[in-house]
């Protein structure tokens, strides 16, 4: 992978290089951004105003303080429109919104139209309205670009109305109408998904739903004017004066639509599984036992459950770990969980929709501009629980791959289950095809991972004979 630009004791975001007045670069654990003296200036308006503090306090923006430039490394040297530099605080795992639940896209979209409106308050706008200018840092989402805050230019539109249509509304509302997952749309369509493709996926009826008709057809019907270059409709367009109070009524039609959508969907047979397992009480009890005990002697700076469900064992984790990534491939689940930890006040889980099999890749420019899954950190603890088995026989992985794939992670510590051929589950996965994996055995399973691991603990659970490891990579 090539690395981002180096900056002497600094590295250059490498997604961080599309706004004129600055950049992103690290140091460590820290975040900075280079300011030039558009940057600086826009910056200075925002923190003089009350609604830079107001904001700070209720936690709706990352905070941000002025730093002395000259501490930057030579950062000014190298880039000499740089004139100021400023740290924010640190968002300890970034996610994509091609990664996020229905509600986690919805809470997101929601904190950025009442951020428009509280700013609107105070004569301030958003420049955009991008779903990459919100993280997840505990159960509710913060806005991180402060440099997208500024001044409200009299008789100006709302600039982000396209951006957050494309970005919020269409996959909301996709999922919401549709029934369809907009994760895969996402991740295709980085920019949020064009309107000439959500037109045909809305359907022929789809754009009676509410908002759909204004914010869908008539945007097509703009667009498509300015593209064939009608110079009446152009100059119409330009002689529009607006206000803010226009502006306003936008951003509030806009937030009862996002309000009212619901995800629809099809019922997951996931999201139910833990009532529907074929565990007894007892091993259940034992099972959870065994991942605490190793948790509590571990003490985990940050777990990653994959394959989590609904995020069971993710709930033990976070009473030991600062970070709890609970990622699985379902999205009903993960909502589900997301739900639970927001309703909840629990800040120490970020659920992702993330396959194992295929998990996010680097996109964007040169591939770098979002980081892959696997290049955004590195856990103290991995969690495979109940998901071995679907590996090898839905995905077809052998066990050399997956501790491959752990080797790639490069956790320390893995706690993990096998599930042998006699499991109901493993039955029922095998029903309707050929068994053609001799190799699925517990001592084919063991040889494999004590190459690349030692073994710090091993539990058999009777009924089933599923077998639980906790295991130490070596040379740590």
């Amino acid at each position: 992978m090539t690395s981002p630009e180096s900056i002497p004791d600094f590295v250059r975001a490498s997604g961080s290089y599309r706004d004129p007045e600055g950049f992103v670069f690290f140091q460590g654990d820290r975040v900075f951004r280079a300011l030039t003296k558009d940057g600086l200036a826009s910056y200075h308006d925002f923190r003089q105003s009350p609604l830079s503090q107001w904001l700070e306090e209720e936690d709706w923006i990352t905070r941000t303080w002025e730093t002395d430039s000259a501490s930057a490394g030579g950062i000014a040297a190298k880039f000499p429109e740089i004139i100021g530099v400023i740290e924010q605080s640190r968002i300890p795992f970034i996610s994509y919104p091609y990664e996020w639940s229905f509600d986690m896209l919805k809470d997101a979209a929601l904190h950025t139209l009442d951020l428009l409106l509280h700013s609107g308050q105070y004569g301030f706008t958003l420049k955009d309205a991008t779903t990459y200018n919100i993280q997840f840092f505990g159960r509710r989402p913060i806005f991180i670009d402060i440099l997208s805050m500024a001044k409200y230019v009299p008789g100006t539109p709302w600039a982000g109305y396209t951006q957050f249509c494309q970005q919020f509304l269409f996959p909301l509302a996709l999922t919401a109408h549709r029934g369809v997952p907009f994760q895969h749309f996402l991740r295709s369509y980085p920019e949020g998904i064009p309107l000439h493709v959500m037109k045909p996926l809305l359907g022929g009826l789809g754009w009676r739903k509410a908002g759909m008709f204004k914010h869908v057809i008539l945007q097509s019907f703009f667009q498509t004017g300015f593209q064939a270059d009608n110079p009446a409709l152009k100059s119409n367009f330009q002689t529009l004066k607006f206000s803010l109070d226009h502006v306003t009524a936008l951003v509030r039609a806009m937030k009862k639509i996002i309000t009212q959508l619901s995800s629809s969907s099809p019922k997951s047979h996931w999201a139910g599984y833990s009532e529907n397992r074929s565990y007894t009480a007892p091993e259940v009890e034992a099972k959870q036992r065994f991942v605490e005990k190793h948790l509590q002697d571990i003490q985990p700076s940050s777990v990653w459950d994959l394959g989590c469900n609904t995020g069971e064992f993710s709930l033990i984790a976070r009473k030991y770990a600062d970070l709890v990534i609970a990622a699985d491939a379902d999205p009903e689940s993960v909502n589900r969980l997301y739900r639970h930890c927001r309703e909840n006040g629990i800040s120490e889980i970020l659920p992702l929709v993330l396959d194992v099999t295929n998990p996010s890749p680097g996109l964007g420019w040169n591939n770098l501009e979002r980081q892959g899954f696997l290049d955004r950190g590195k856990p103290t603890v991995v969690f495979m629980l109940a998901l071995l088995h679907h590996l090898c026989f839905t995905h077809n992985v052998p066990f050399e791959y997956i501790f491959n794939l752990l080797q790639v992670i490069e956790a320390e510590y893995v706690i993990l289950e096998f599930v042998p051929k006699s499991d109901p589950m493993v039955k029922k996965l095998l029903a309707n095809r050929e068994d053609v994996y001799p190799w699925y055995t517990l001592s084919a399973f063991e040889s494999e991972a004590f190459k690349h691991f030692s073994l710090v603990d091993r539990h058999e659970l009777p009924t089933g004979k599923r077998v639980l490891y906790c295991l130490k990579r070596r040379g740590h």
